[in-house]
């Protein structure tokens, strides 16, 4: 890297990844960018985070959708599992201004539901702060696009309709980042980079859901599930 790249400010647009909902489009920066803008910006800021409930023997349900190949659509069903845990997230820039941010997860929607309340409780109060979106749609009680692990309350049985499903450079935004976390290697064979690709998906989703299937919250999760996978290898 040259010291021009290295003093290159930190420009979020570069990182942005844009989701489809019922609304349009909606920007959204993951939370691994949203740290490295706030650490450039901030340097004296701070992010500290506290565990405000963990309960590892609540049983909680929810309702998912799982393909069905033989249908060739998606069909509603009832998880449940064990496990529900709340973070909160206090950010300082040094300067002043200070945000919160508190986020629930459950097991039944991830096996890592601690680590995935943790990020999304920061990534909350950075958006409070200023560091995220224009519109931060994490911070719309009706909207749970971001940090998020389903949609809104109203989801259809059938097939996703053309506007829920994401774009393809919203894909490619999080494939890249998927290399940029060093779980897919772009020197890889394509055939094998497809590969780990799809175990991603199924290990973020907790099933493979084709890309052309794929909507704006199973999106969200891989995203998730990438953020917190460099989080862990950092």
């Amino acid at each position: 890297m040259t010291q021009s790249e290295q003093a290159k400010p930190f420009n979020p647009n570069e990182h942005m990844m844009q989701l489809k909902s019922k609304d349009g489009l909606k920007d959204y920066l993951p939370v691994q960018w949203r740290i490295c803008w706030f650490r450039e910006a901030c340097p004296q800021g701070t992010i500290e985070t506290e565990m405000v409930h963990l309960d590892m023997d609540k049983e909680m349900e929810e309702e998912a959708f799982v393909w069905n190949n033989e249908k060739r659509r998606s069909e509603k069903v009832m998880k449940t599992g064990r496990g529900v845990a709340i973070f909160r997230a206090v950010v300082k820039d040094g300067k002043g201004g200070i945000a919160t941010g508190t986020k629930m997860e459950k097991a039944v929607s991830f096996g890592d539901y601690v680590e995935k309340s943790e990020t999304g409780a920061i990534g909350r109060a950075l958006a409070a702060l200023g560091y995220g979106t224009a519109g931060a749609p994490e911070l719309n009680e009706g909207e749970r696009i971001v940090d998020s692990p389903v949609d809104s309350q109203e989801r259809q049985t059938s097939a996703p309709t053309k506007a829920e499903l994401v774009t393809e450079m919203a894909i490619r935004a999080a494939k890249n980042a998927a290399v940029h976390a060093g779980i897919i290697n772009a020197e890889w064979p394509e055939q094998q980079r497809r590969a780990a690709w799809q175990r991603l998906i199924s290990d973020a989703c907790g099933a493979f859901i084709p890309q052309d299937r794929m909507t704006a919250p199973d999106l969200a999760k891989v995203v998730q599930f990438i953020e917190e996978k460099q989080q862990r290898a950092g």
